[in-house]
């Protein structure tokens, strides 16, 4: 175990002797530290708004160094506790085991939240964060090991745990449809934009062609890229070619022979995707699954038009300000991406409707919605949204 503590700030520790406040130990063992993954993106939207609230003292469990931290967490958390990551599942939750009975009596923590879903109980009240449903709502996209490993080790989470806090109302239900012993423990705690706004802003890449749409994320199989390829087809077909571009991995190579039709940036850093789905005319999503769709709120945020499929979760998430298609309708696809590249009314009222679709969501109202199941647990009061300290 590699140790790192935030208190070696002598302030720190002076204000450790002597806060009366509860310690919450976060864990974040799961996800690796050299990739901001989605889950990690809304580990750090929150746990920057629930430093901001300053109702409990927080330490973290995971796989980044205090260096590797965005600064207004790391100066803030009572403890850093830094593991190597372990990859396989089996052995990512038999480790977690040990590690978190060390983390418990180390911090003396009155409660583990967990921003994973595999979590196993601890020796204090216990919170896991269900992001999505993946093996079981697609179960033909995954092998069969994948599967096997997650109905086990969530259904070992979701029974020790005190609570499972679900990112949207659409995984909510999914966790009482496939583990109805966990019904009565779901919570939401939605995500929210966060990606900041940069002034100045960043230039885009050279050799962008506008007007473009943008695909967003890294390429797993629920992304559906497919069916925005072959829309890209039908409209080159129509003589109608549209310039589109992905930012994200691609691990299986899924755009290698598509080269003609979407070119793949890659991963890039915020301020440059900032730029980068800022000039988009629409953020195009074609997933057959979801659990929340973040993409959709920062693309939204920023008056960019979306067009996506027409899935619960992102019905739930943004249902003004987008185009939706039916999955598999690929002609529908090719008409919804011509008609915003093509009607410039029409991206104006996309872009109002989405900016007000987005300011429903922010890390406070999140904040606070995690505090009130903190309190429930810990059998306190939670403070009201309205004493959260706005930035």
């Amino acid at each position: 175990m590699r140790l790192s503590l935030a208190e070696n700030n002598p302030a720190a520790i002076s204000l450790s002797k002597s806060d009366t406040r509860q310690l919450i130990l976060i864990n974040h063992l799961v996800e690796p530290a050299g990739q901001i993954t989605g889950i990690t993106r809304y580990a750090f939207g929150l746990i920057e708004a629930l430093l901001d609230r300053g109702t409990y003292r927080y330490a973290l469990a995971s796989a980044f160094t205090a260096e590797q931290l965005p600064a207004p967490i790391a100066s803030r958390l009572e403890r850093i506790l830094t593991f190597p990551h372990v990859a396989a599942t089996p052995l990512n939750y038999i480790r977690q085991r040990t590690v978190l009975r060390e983390a418990v009596t180390t911090t003396r923590a009155s409660l583990v939240y967990a921003m994973n879903p595999m979590c196993p109980p601890a020796s204090v009240p216990t919170v896991i964060t269900a992001h999505d449903l993946y093996m079981k709502t697609l179960p033909h996209m995954y092998e069969r090991r994948h599967r096997l490993w997650w109905s086990l080790f969530f259904g070992l989470a979701t029974r020790g745990a005190a609570a499972v806090a679900c990112v949207s109302r659409n995984t909510e239900n999914d966790v009482c449809r496939f583990h109805p012993n966990a019904a009565n423990k779901t919570r939401l705690v939605p995500g929210a934009g966060v990606m900041a706004h940069f002034s100045p802003q960043a230039p885009l890449p050279p050799n962008l062609q506008q007007p473009y749409v943008l695909l967003l994320g890294n390429l797993s199989p629920n992304k559906n890229a497919g069916m925005l390829l072959a829309a890209l087809q039908q409209l080159r077909q129509r003589g109608q070619p549209v310039a589109a571009y992905h930012v994200g991995r691609d691990p299986d190579q899924v755009l290698a022979k598509a080269l003609d039709l979407i070119i793949p940036l890659g991963a890039v850093g915020d301020a440059e995707l900032d730029a980068i789905l800022t000039g988009a005319s629409a953020l195009v999503s074609c997933s057959s699954y979801e659990g929340f769709g973040l993409p959709l709120i920062e693309a939204q945020d920023r008056g960019t038009p979306v067009v996506a499929t027409s899935i619960p979760a992102f019905r739930e998430v943004a249902p003004e300000g987008t185009l939706f298609v039916d999955l598999e309708d690929i002609s529908g696809l090719a008409d919804a991406i011509g008609a915003v590249i093509g009607d410039e009314a029409l991206r104006n009222r996309l872009s109002a409707a989405g900016r007000q679709n987005a300011a429903r969501f922010s890390w406070p109202r999140s904040a606070q919605a995690a505090e009130t199941v903190m309190a429930e647990l810990l059998g306190a009061t939670a403070r009201p949204a309205a004493d959260a300290i706005q930035k």
